[in-house]
């Protein structure tokens, strides 16, 4: 069974964390800002490739919705163990949207503590909801003792 409804809360809240940053780094510098941009849609991609494209859960039952939808325009990846690059894919980007913005965010303590914690909300609402309902074997991080 597909849950769309905490996919949804956990991208949404994700998103917004990522907003903040980017709104930050905007209202100091439109280039870096763009830079910033630039990282997002990069890292979304890389992010689907490395991990969405090879889940079989993208065809029918993402909890995701748009990463599943977008993974379904890349490349065809086989549904198998996933490796040290796959991994590498996913944090390696990660690290980058979390990391760059925190330079323009460092001087305003409210929004630090607001970024971060969407971030770890979404993480801890997708580790809670979206992965106990999806059926991928292959991810490292389901729960297949059910």
């Amino acid at each position: 069974m597909r849950n769309t409804f905490h996919g949804v809360v956990s991208l949404s809240l994700m998103f917004i964390s990522i907003m903040i940053g980017l709104l930050y780094i905007i209202s100091d510098s439109i280039a870096m800002g763009l830079l910033y941009f630039l990282i997002i849609i990069v890292s979304l991609l890389i992010i689907t490739y490395s991990f969405c494209a090879k889940c079989p859960c993208r065809f029918d039952s993402c909890g995701h919705i748009l990463p599943g939808k977008l993974s379904q325009l890349l490349p065809i990846r086989k549904n198998d163990d996933y490796t040290a690059w796959d991994f590498t894919g996913v944090v390696m980007p990660v690290a980058a949207l979390l990391i760059f913005p925190q330079f323009w965010i460092w001087e305003d303590k409210i929004a630090l503590i607001v970024f971060w914690l969407l971030f770890f909300i979404s993480l801890i609402e997708i580790r809670l909801y979206v992965c106990k309902v999806c059926k991928n074997e292959k991810c490292p991080f389901g729960d297949y003792s059910r």
